[in-house]
This record gives structure tokens, C-alpha cells and sequence, in this order.
């Protein structure tokens, strides 16, 4: 049995894996529906690719035929994964006039697919039943990078969002598709590309979900456990860090009056609010059911109490429009590696500050009623 059969059937053991898994995770979410669409679309591919290298040199009007169809629906489905990712990544919400800078590509390759079978433009099949490269092989190329550079500015856009895989692991998995087809490219030997990309797409997966267990899923900001691996992670660099306290004062008293989801949606207010004053320079953790915590380095000096007062003038402008304003206590610190104040204490100190704040702000709202 030839390698690229053997490689095939193997690769289409993972990709059935990551529709298993992105099946379990559906929970009402289309997104996964486009992933599992993707992954289907691979292993026509990879079927496609099998078929064809079985009945190469059968000379037979039937397997001619089989031939150049296989050939021709797998060109013309080639650039359709990177396609339905970028759906995966988010696109399926663009207008449609914007969808149409994705769906003008993939219908060309199509059209040229389907010609190709009389004009020879992607492959002809000679007479001894072989596959042979036409003029126009690169185009379906292009027409896959075009998709893959949509994908990569796609994954810097969703970098700004709370939920940020391993870049390094991400990169890696970007690159082997790129890297395979390249070789594609360069040589008339097999390179499985096929199965290369579905390796990638059950990597890509397999991150994306484990990026998740570092995230809160109702306020989509770091959890508890990530805030602890991060004061771990940091505790023996000798780099100063401001570490900045908030909680929310009136969560009981909206779940008490409004309900819970009212209550929930407090929580996932307040949370995008810090993320937004904070992120990208830090890092924001809901540490417990109406805490939260921001871990901004110092390396380039900040003002600490500048942060501080973007979160609270954020929250002002918040509240004008808001039936059920936000109010919040806050304290932060600094830790310093010449005065001995580790990380772990410029917390405690952060978490007194906070709680001093929070009972001045009870004082106040006493003296006033």
C-alpha cells in the first residue's frame, strides 16, 4: 500500500478525535459547528487523496473518469478549510458585503476547478491514468494563503480578547500547514498536506480548549487558578510589579433586588472594564465572586494610581447609561525586590488598602443617607 494511503487513513483518526471533542463542547455555540465542518471538509480530502492514489495507472474509462473528479472536487474544496476557520474564528458574523471578500476566492477556485477538468489549468490525467500538474497548480495556492493571512490577522484581532492561547504553540500550529504546502510547492513528491492539516486542526483545538481552563467563563477574564500559577511563575524575578485590588460593593444587594443574572451581568461589566483599562500591559484575574486583580509590570514606570483612576473614571461613564450602577472598592501596591516586598505581600498589602477603601465608601454612603 502506498505511504500517502497509509499516512491518510491515520491522520483521519485525530480529526474524527477533534469532532468527538468539538461535538461534547457544542453547548449552543455555532462556532464548533464550523470547526466540525472544517474537520469534515479534511477528511473528504484525505479521501479524496487516498482514491486517487489507488486507481493511479488503472487504465480503465471508469477509473479515468473517478480520477479526475477526485482531483477536481478535492482543488476545489482545498482552500475551503482556512475558509470555514476564519468562519470558526468569528467571520460568520461580517455583513455580507464583507463575507463576500471570502466567498468571491473560494467561488473562482471552484469555477477554475471544474474547468480544469477539459482546459488542463490545475491537472490534467494523462493516458496511462497519472495526475499531472497543470500551468495554474499555484493559484489554488494562493487562493489557500490568501485565507491562511485572513486567519493570521484574524488571530491577532482575537488576541485583544480575554481568551489568549500559548502564541508560541499557536505560531507552530499556523506554520505547518504553510510549511507543507510550501514543500507542495517546490517538489512533485507527495507531502501529505492533508494530513498535516488535520494534525493542525486537532492541535489548534486541543489548545484553544486548554487556553480556556485559565479563564472564568462568566466574566472572561484569568481565573484563581491562573492568578496563582502567576504569582508562582513570578515570585523569583527581579522585576517590580503594581498589583491593584477591586471589588464590587453591590453584588448581593443587585442579586437581592434584580436576581442573579442582573447580578451576573454586574460581574461581567465590571470585569470588560478592568480588562479594558489594563489589558494589554496587564493582566486581570477574578480572583473571587466580586474580586478582582490586575498584575501590571514596571519595567517602563507607570504610574500605578493613573490606572487606578482610568478603571474608576470607566465606571463613571458606565454608570451614566447603567439602570443599576457600578460601585466598586479599590487598592493597589507595589512590589520591590530591593525593599523585600515579594509579590505574594504587595497582594495581602493591595487586598488591605481595598478593604479600607471599601469600608470609607460605607462610611460615606452612611453619612449620606
Amino acid at each position: 500500500m502506498q505511504p500517502v494511503v497509509i499516512v491518510n487513513i491515520f491522520s483521519m483518526f485525530p480529526l474524527l478525535f477533534t469532532i468527538y471533542l468539538a461535538k461534547r463542547h457544542l453547548s449552543g455555540s455555532r462556532q464548533n459547528w464550523y470547526y466540525i465542518f472544517a474537520s469534515v471538509i479534511t477528511i473528504i480530502l484525505l479521501f479524496l487523496e487516498i482514491v486517487g492514489s489507488l486507481i493511479s495507472r488503472t487504465q480503465t474509462n471508469f477509473a479515468l473518469i473517478i480520477h479526475y473528479l477526485s482531483y477536481s472536487l478535492g482543488y476545489a474544496l482545498t482552500p475551503a478549510v482556512p475558509m470555514v476557520i476564519l468562519f470558526y474564528l468569528g467571520c460568520s458574523t461580517w455583513p455580507l458585503a464583507k463575507k463576500n471578500v471570502l466567498f468571491i476566492p473560494m467561488g473562482l477556485n471552484v469555477l477554475l476547478s471544474i474547468l480544469s477538468m477539459q482546459s488542463g489549468w490545475y491537472f490534467t490525467i494523462l493516458a496511462d491514468n497519472t495526475y499531472q500538474r497543470g500551468p495554474y497548480f499555484w493559484l489554488v495556492t494562493a487562493f489557500s494563503a490568501y485565507y491562511y493571512v485572513w486567519i493570521l490577522l484574524r488571530l491577532l484581532q482575537i488576541r485583544k480578547e480575554r481568551i489568549v492561547p500559548s502564541k508560541f504553540l499557536m505560531g507552530f500550529v499556523y506554520l505547518l500547514p504553510i510549511i507543507s504546502t510550501a514543500f507542495q510547492m517546490a517538489t512533485r513528491d507527495e507531502i501529505f498536506v492533508f494530513s498535516t492539516v488535520g494534525i493542525s486542526l486537532l492541535l489548534y483545538y486541543l489548545i484553544v480548549q486548554e487556553a480556556q481552563f485559565d479563564y472564568d467563563v462568566q466574566t472572561k477574564v484569568r481565573n484563581r487558578e491562573a492568578f496563582e500559577q502567576e504569582l508562582l511563575s513570578k515570585q523569583h524575578l527581579e522585576q517590580d510589579y503594581a498589583l491593584f485590588m477591586f471589588d464590587v460593593n453591590n453584588l448581593k444587594q443587585t442579586n437581592d433586588i434584580w436576581g442573579h443574572q442582573e447580578g451576573d451581568s454586574l460581574l461581567y461589566s465590571v470585569a470588560q472594564i478592568i480588562a479594558k483599562s489594563f489589558e494589554p500591559e496587564a493582566k486581570v484575574f477574578r480572583i473571587g465572586g466580586d474580586e478582582f486583580c490586575a498584575i501590571l509590570p514596571l519595567a517602563k514606570k507607570p504610574d500605578p494610581a493613573s490606572y487606578q483612576q482610568r478603571v474608576l473614571a470607566s465606571i463613571a461613564t458606565a454608570n451614566e447609561s447603567r439602570v443599576h450602577p457600578i460601585r466598586i472598592a479599590s487598592g493597589f501596591s507595589l512590589s520591590s525586590k530591593d525593599a523585600g516586598i515579594s509579590l505574594r505581600k504587595a497582594f495581602i498589602h493591595a487586598d488591605e488598602q481595598m478593604y479600607r477603601n471599601k469600608n470609607e465608601l460605607k462610611r460615606i454612603l452612611r453619612e449620606q443617607s
